[in-house]
Formats: C-alpha cells, sequence, structure tokens
C-alpha cells in the first residue's frame, strides 16, 4: 500500500508508487515524468536513471542537497550523480513536492519556501510503503504485507516462521486445556 502523501493530488496527472510503475514503465503517459525521492536511496536514483536512458524527460525531486545522499554508504553517491547527469536527469534539489495536477507540479523550496511550478505527466512517489491492513484479520497471527510490505523472500520467511510457531502451540478445546505429558512407563 503506497505510503504517506504530504502533497495534494489533483486529477490530471498520474501519480504511481515506485513498484507500479516499474510494473507498467512501458504503459506510462507520454510526457515528462517526476520521480519524487523522499528517502534518498538507490530507488529513486535508480528508477529516473532508467526512465531517462529510455528516453523520457525526467526530474528527481530531493529535500536533501545532493540526490541520493544514502548512497554515500555504498560509495556511489559521486557516481550514481555523474550518470544521472550524463542520462540528462534534471535535480530539483532542496525541493519539496506541495501539490500535482493537471499536468503540472507545484515544488517548494525546502529553505526559502519560494514555489515553481515544473510540467509533469506522471508523478512517481518512491517513498516508503505502508502495511496492507485490509489483509489483517483480529485474532489471527501476522505476517507478510500486513506487518509490512515485504519481498516475495521476506514474506515467504515469516510466513513459515509464523505457521511454524502456530503449529507448535497448544491447541485449546472446550474441555480446556491440554493434560499435561505423562513421563515414564
Amino acid at each position: 500500500m503506497p505510503g504517506p502523501r504530504n502533497y495534494d493530488i489533483r486529477p490530471g496527472t498520474t501519480v504511481l508508487d515506485a513498484a507500479d510503475a516499474l510494473l507498467r514503465i512501458d504503459d506510462l503517459p507520454t510526457g515528462p515524468v517526476l520521480v519524487l525521492d523522499p528517502i534518498g536511496d538507490a530507488v529513486g536514483v535508480g528508477l529516473a536513471e532508467l526512465l531517462a536512458e529510455r528516453g523520457r524527460t525526467t526530474s528527481l525531486v530531493t529535500q536533501d542537497q545532493v540526490a541520493g545522499t544514502k548512497l554515500a554508504i555504498t560509495g556511489d553517491l559521486a557516481d550514481a550523480n555523474a550518470r544521472l547527469q550524463r542520462v540528462g536527469v534534471h535535480r530539483e534539489l532542496r525541493s519539496l513536492l506541495r501539490e500535482v495536477g493537471d499536468g503540472r507540479a507545484v515544488l517548494e523550496d525546502c529553505w526559502t519556501a519560494e514555489q515553481r511550478t515544473v510540467e509533469c505527466a506522471v508523478v512517481i512517489h518512491c517513498g516508503h510503503r505502508l502495511p496492507e491492513e485490509s489483509l489483517y484479520r483480529q485474532g489471527t497471527p501476522r505476517a507478510g504485507d500486513c506487518v509490512a510490505p515485504r519481498t516475495v523472500l521476506e514474506a515467504v520467511l515469516e510466513g513459515r516462521r509464523t505457521a511454524v510457531r502456530v503449529g507448535s502451540m497448544p491447541v485449546i478445546t472446550e474441555a480446556g486445556p491440554p493434560a499435561p505429558a505423562r513421563s515414564g512407563p
């Protein structure tokens, strides 16, 4: 489930999260793409780079002073920004997205609060995803996407651990708890 949106969404512009955008990367509406990266990791940078390589006019919006700040941990910060520049990604640094619609986005400078408008047909939100609460029923063990968005591997492992834990629990019947195990012959 998409994470929080701290901006107004009006008709006239498609807004997708990163996972959904990747699923339909060849079927995105025509026009400029705005990649919103509130996290600063490889997702926003990689998606912006991929779209630009495919010939899309792409802007990367981040509140940070450098795109992909968390890539410094991996040693890829400078190289990633060089790649973005080479493929023509326009970096909107120190910017917050305030509103999107009618083929435009309103960006606000983090320091001065000055607002400006940029064109975009698609906004791709690269923020954190939220748990899918509709998957949870009261009284059932929680695992997978009802706890938090997971990869398939994480969901399978967590589901298996939960099943093992549930399978090893004593069964309580209407007659009461199970009788203690007998020791000896």
